[in-house]
């Protein structure tokens, strides 16, 4: 239903051209005069007596009642097109808003029994505190109007987990778009991670390579580089950081981006808002990239 509704929206530039024409169409049939309604300039021979009454209206040009019957009903037809358009528009916005009300309410819902079926709290308005912890990494400086929902936390006795949806609004007016994605925090003692961004390699990345601004590469090792851009502000240490093992382990995994921080790292796809039945893969995922590179610093 959603997708029918977006697919209305996205012909609305076609229904106003459509209204225009009927709208115009419309006033010059009201307006404009019959043909033979506007009587001539007044002359000496209009003093003249009028024929009698079966004599008047020979050689007049009065339009035949079925032209008139038309003009009236094209009047009528652009007077309901010009109504109807101008109350369609507002009626299906009004529709768009509450099935997305609609589907963020069954979302939260569903999220909820997940979360109780594996062992976390679950916060639905999100966390203020957790949101301004996170506010350092760059995601989380995209758009405006971000907010973390849906906020699932669990910990154990190495680890504090979180997974989110965070919304965050781009653009204005008709390019106006709320933004929505999952992500998945983790944070340990038993990290030392140096601070880096690793995130999938786009065109504009390839066109920066060209005029020599260069994230860390590693030649020996082209399967990661060709999929993915790190950046640090410590890059010799990350450099150093990502061996062969842990470049293999990302290698296998593309699409994704992790931010990190000393005890702290959030992974995420880009624009990607993960099912309710897919959060307990999430979860799982999770508490699979906290090993790894648990186990990278393990290796020293």
């Amino acid at each position: 239903m959603v997708s029918g509704v977006r697919g209305s929206v996205g012909r609305l530039p076609w229904l106003v051209l459509l209204v225009m024409p009927c709208s115009a169409w419309a006033q010059q049939a009201v307006d404009s005069p019959a043909v033979g309604d506007v009587p001539p300039a007044a002359s000496g021979d209009d003093l003249a007596p009028a024929p009698p009454d079966d004599e008047q209206g020979e050689g007049e040009d009065f339009p035949p009642d079925g032209q008139r019957e038309a003009e009236e009903a094209a009047g009528v037809v652009g007077v309901c097109c010009c109504c109807g358009f101008s109350i369609l528009i507002p009626l299906l916005l009004s529709l768009i808003y509450l099935v997305r009300r609609m589907n963020d309410r069954k979302r939260t819902e569903a999220l909820s029994k997940v979360a109780l079926e594996l062992g976390l709290e679950f916060q639905s308005d999100g966390d203020q505190e957790l949101q301004s912890q996170f506010a350092g990494f760059a995601l989380m400086q995209k758009g405006r109007g971000r907010k973390l929902i849906n906020v699932c936390t669990g910990c154990t006795d190495e680890v504090r987990l979180w997974i989110f949806d965070y919304r965050f609004v781009t653009g204005y007016g008709k390019n106006r778009r709320v933004r929505s994605q999952t992500v998945t925090a983790l944070e340990s003692e038993q990290l030392g991670l140096p601070e880096f961004h690793l995130r999938p390699e786009e065109v504009i990345d390839r066109v920066s390579q060209m005029v020599g601004l260069q994230a860390i590469n590693f030649e020996q090792h082209h399967r990661f580089s060709s999929q993915f851009v790190l950046q640090s502000n410590v890059s010799d240490e990350t450099h150093e950081f990502f061996d062969n093992d842990l470049l293999d382990f990302f290698a296998d995994r593309p699409g994704i981006s992790i931010e990190t921080r000393p005890q702290l790292f959030i992974i995420y796809q880009s624009r990607k808002l993960a099912a309710p039945a897919d959060f307990r893969k999430v979860f799982e995922d999770g508490f699979t990239y906290f090993l790894a590179l648990r186990e990278r610093i393990d290796r020293g």
